[in-house]
C-alpha cells in the first residue's frame, strides 16, 4: 500500500483513466467531478479523512466515471493496488463492510435519482399529451403540409370505416 500526497488542485485521476486500484483518504479532502474543467462541470461529492474512493474501477475494471481532485493543501492518500486488494479483504473486515455500505448506498443513489428522472421524463410527456389532445390538431397547426396529410388520411380511414359498416 503506497502512500501518496497530493497538493490543492491536483488531479489524483481522471474521467476516462482505466480503474486499477482504490483510495483511503488519510488526511485532507478530495472533490469528485464530472466533465471536470469543461463548461458542464458538475461536483458529485466531496470526500473527507476516512473516506474511499476509485473502488469501483478496481472491481470491475471499467474506466473512471469521474475525475477527483484533491481540495487541501497535502491530501495523504494509501493507494491499494488490485495486487494488495485481497490481503487488504483479508486484514481489513470492518473496512471491507464499511466500502460494501457505501457501494450500497451509491447504488441506491443512483436508482432514486434515475426514478426521479424517469417520473420527471413520464410528466412532461403527459403535459404535453394532454395538451396535443386539447388542441385536437396533434400540433399540426404549425405546419399546414403535415395537418393536410393528417386531414387526408383521416378523411381515408373514415370512408373506409363506413365502407366496412363501422
Amino acid at each position: 500500500m503506497n502512500t501518496e500526497k497530493y497538493r490543492k488542485g491536483k488531479v489524483v485521476f481522471r474521467q476516462g483513466d482505466h480503474g486499477d486500484c482504490l483510495y483511503y483518504i488519510r488526511w485532507g479532502s478530495v472533490g469528485v467531478f464530472v466533465n471536470y474543467g469543461e463548461a458542464n462541470e458538475e461536483k458529485l461529492a466531496e470526500l473527507r479523512t476516512g473516506d474511499y474512493f476509485g473502488e469501483m474501477g478496481l472491481l470491475d475494471h471499467a474506466d473512471r466515471s469521474a475525475t477527483v481532485v484533491s481540495l487541501d493543501h497535502e491530501t495523504t492518500l494509501n493507494r491499494i493496488s488490485e495486487e494488495e486488494f485481497e490481503e487488504f479483504l483479508r486484514d481489513n473486515p470492518a473496512r471491507v463492510v464499511d466500502i460494501l455500505k457505501r457501494l450500497s448506498h451509491k447504488l441506491r443513489d443512483a436508482t432514486r435519482n434515475y426514478l426521479e428522472i424517469c417520473q420527471a421524463v413520464g410528466e412532461s410527456v403527459g403535459t404535453q399529451a394532454d395538451e396535443v389532445s386539447r388542441q385536437g390538431s396533434y400540433g399540426f397547426a404549425q405546419n399546414a403540409r403535415l395537418k393536410a396529410i393528417h386531414d387526408d388520411m383521416q378523411a381515408t380511414m373514415d370512408a373506409e370505416d363506413e365502407g366496412q359498416g363501422k
